[in-house]
């Protein structure tokens, strides 16, 4: 706890002083001007009396001498200071006085010569007052925190309410979201978009002959895989439902997804689950449905491009699943 007392007579700067200490404040800085308290404190030098002190409180003598004033008014401006409760003391004309100090910034009023009881009641007060502001101060610190916190939070439990449990990639949320935004942007800008259904081809009996534990290890595997073969950041792989999977692929056509088709089939094969009830393979397979438009009067909403998607899977399925299925919109919506 620090005082800094500024009086130009060392007689009163003495008893000031004096009264402080038998008041049990025993750091207390004296000057006897202000162009000395000035240039420790804000002016030149460049460690600040506050930091190297601690300053909790200022009294400061203005019996004429108007720097004292301005003094009062730099601590008001300072980021460092502005929060230090300041007393000015002063002799003369006290209503005069008590108007220009408040007018700088004052936080209150001592006539001079001082009265002991005033001065301890008047340190005791601003010294509070100082304690309250940095109180006030640190609760609001920790409300920021807490809102920060909090802001923190909601953003990670929104991003894992787009998220699939199971798998780890983007849910049905997410796709239905990203393929309406992918949609209305190529509305806007033009371009292809391309939607690749995917379904792990006898999963129910692969569930039934290994387990539903096995199960969701093959889907984390088939997703993690999957996901291996995008490049872009604007592709997004999504877990459309059950053993469905989705991949939507911005500014693209049919004929430019043919390297991904092939490298997702190759990876999946490359996996070799042991898929011994398939009727179609001794080990895991997919079949996949590829459609792709650029949204125009004929094609204008999502849901017919997820509809085509849809159509070519379950030609890649009745064709003998383990297979890729590119579709034509004109042949699939006839």
């Amino acid at each position: 706890m620090g005082i800094l007392v500024i009086d130009a007579n060392p007689i009163h700067l003495d008893r000031v002083i004096g009264i402080l200490k038998s008041s049990g404040y025993g750091e207390i800085f004296s000057f006897q001007s202000v162009q000395d308290a000035r240039r420790s404190m804000i002016g030149e030098e460049r460690t600040s009396l506050n930091a190297m002190l601690g300053i909790d409180l200022v009294l400061v003598d203005v019996t004429g001498d108007p720097e004292g004033f301005h003094f009062v008014d730099k601590i008001r401006r300072s980021p460092v200071y502005k929060d230090i409760p300041v007393v000015v003391m002063c002799e003369g004309n006290r209503s005069e006085a008590i108007s220009s100090a408040f007018a700088y910034g004052a936080t209150d009023f001592i006539s001079k010569p001082v009265d002991i009881t005033e001065l301890k009641a008047r340190a005791r007060s601003g010294i509070k007052l100082k304690y309250e502001i940095e109180r006030r101060k640190a609760r609001e610190r920790e409300l920021i925190e807490v809102t920060n916190q909090l802001s923190d939070l909601n953003e990670i439990l929104a991003n894992l309410s787009l998220i699939d449990a199971l798998t780890g990639i983007p849910n049905r949320r997410c796709f239905d979201d990203t393929i309406q935004q992918e949609w209305r942007r190529a509305a806007r800008h033009g371009g292809d978009l391309a939607l690749l259904m995917i379904d792990v081809d006898h999963f129910k009996m692969y569930n039934d002959t290994y387990g539903h534990q096995m199960g969701d290890t093959c889907l984390q595997e088939v997703a993690k895989t999957i996901g291996q073969q995008l490049r872009r950041p604007g592709d997004l792989l999504a877990r459309y439902g059950g053993e469905e999977f989705a991949i939507i692929l911005p500014n693209t056509n049919a004929e430019q997804t043919a390297s991904l088709q092939k490298a997702i089939m190759s990876a999946i094969s490359g996996l070799a689950l042991e898929h011994n009830a398939s009727p179609t393979s001794d080990i895991v397979t997919i079949s996949m449905g590829v459609a792709s438009v650029t949204p125009d009067n004929d094609i204008n909403s999502p849901q017919e491009l997820i509809q085509i998607a849809d159509q070519a899977l379950y030609k890649a399925k009745e064709s003998g699943r383990n297979q890729v299925y590119i579709s034509d919109k004109k042949q699939i919506s006839a």
